[in-house]
């Protein structure tokens, strides 16, 4: 009997040392630390390969080939290479590493071509740009800087360069009024995507629009311009929109205050805005109407 009473107090004591033992065990466990996107830029900088003015002029308007400007926004607006696309690195170059690849991520999104970086000298922006693209795997047998720079190329190529010398003459003011929106729903805008005639602007965050995003979107982030820097809200969304005449959809966090900026700066820039719609509800919305219809970060 002694036997069995010591047996069924050891086996209690036991159990008790478990519940107690276990749930601190639990809690201890460090929780694990978000990488940014899941992507690490190198510990080193990545070699750079190069592409003269001339080179790069040669090529300029070739299929396969896309040059891409690395400066800021408002320098780009200023004047830049004809056909250039904006990927703006300056908040990379300034400790914001999240933003730049992001930026990076949806602007080379489905692209295979051959890269050339543009940043003031071919130094700093380009490599950032360079570091950035290795991280995410692109092909960097593909990726040139552009030697000497936008600096250079303007000395170069005078003639090939796209200024901004009748907007500074003109320069875009705001309207003192928002502009009133014209909403397009959730369904209605599944309906047009990939259509012919309609492009979707996402102009939310770029780490927010790299996280998930619609399907075939672009991003034009008014971070800045919400934030108070609308010359660079106006230069973004002025190289977004440049020769395009499509239907736009614009889409925020919830239907708000990104897109009433976007809508007001499209307004500025004369944009045909029987054409211009806010996504009703924003992302937001979106991802709970048409949860099958979101592109998440790889």
């Amino acid at each position: 009997m002694k036997k069995l009473f010591a047996f069924l107090l050891a086996l209690v004591t036991l159990f008790s040392l478990a519940a107690c033992g276990g749930a601190p065990a639990a809690t201890e466990e460090p929780a694990a630390e978000p990488e940014a996107a899941g992507v690490e830029l190198p510990a080193d900088d990545v070699a750079m390969q190069y592409m003269t003015a001339d080179e790069t002029l040669a090529i300029l308007g070739q299929d396969g080939y896309t040059i891409i400007d690395l400066r800021k926004a408002e320098d780009y607006e200023t004047a830049h290479i004809p056909g250039s696309v904006l990927l703006s690195m300056d908040p990379a170059v300034n400790g914001d590493t999240d933003d730049g690849i992001a930026t990076m991520k949806a602007g080379i999104e489905g692209k295979d071509d051959t890269l050339v970086l543009v940043c003031y000298s071919g130094k700093k922006y380009a490599q950032m740009g360079t570091n950035i693209l290795s991280a995410l795997g692109y092909d960097m047998t593909k990726v040139y800087t552009l030697e000497g720079g936008f600096n250079n190329w303007s000395e170069v190529n005078p003639d090939s360069v796209e200024s901004a010398a009748a907007a500074e003459e003109a320069p875009v003011e705001l309207p003192a009024e928002d502009v009133a929106m014209q909403y397009m729903t959730a369904d209605e805008t599944l309906a047009i995507l990939g259509q012919d005639g309609y492009t979707v602007i996402d102009l939310r965050k770029a780490e927010d629009y790299d996280a998930a995003h619609i399907p075939g979107s672009v991003l034009l982030s008014m971070d800045p311009a919400v934030n108070g820097d609308t010359d660079d809200g106006i230069a973004t969304m002025k190289a977004g929109v440049e020769g395009v005449d499509d239907t736009l959809v614009l889409v925020c966090y919830s239907g708000k205050k990104y897109a009433q900026m976007g809508t007001n700066i499209l307004s500025a820039l004369g944009y045909d805005m029987t054409k211009v719609y806010t996504l009703e509800g924003g992302f937001n919305n979106w991802s709970e109407v048409n949860p099958d219809s979101v592109e998440p970060a790889a």
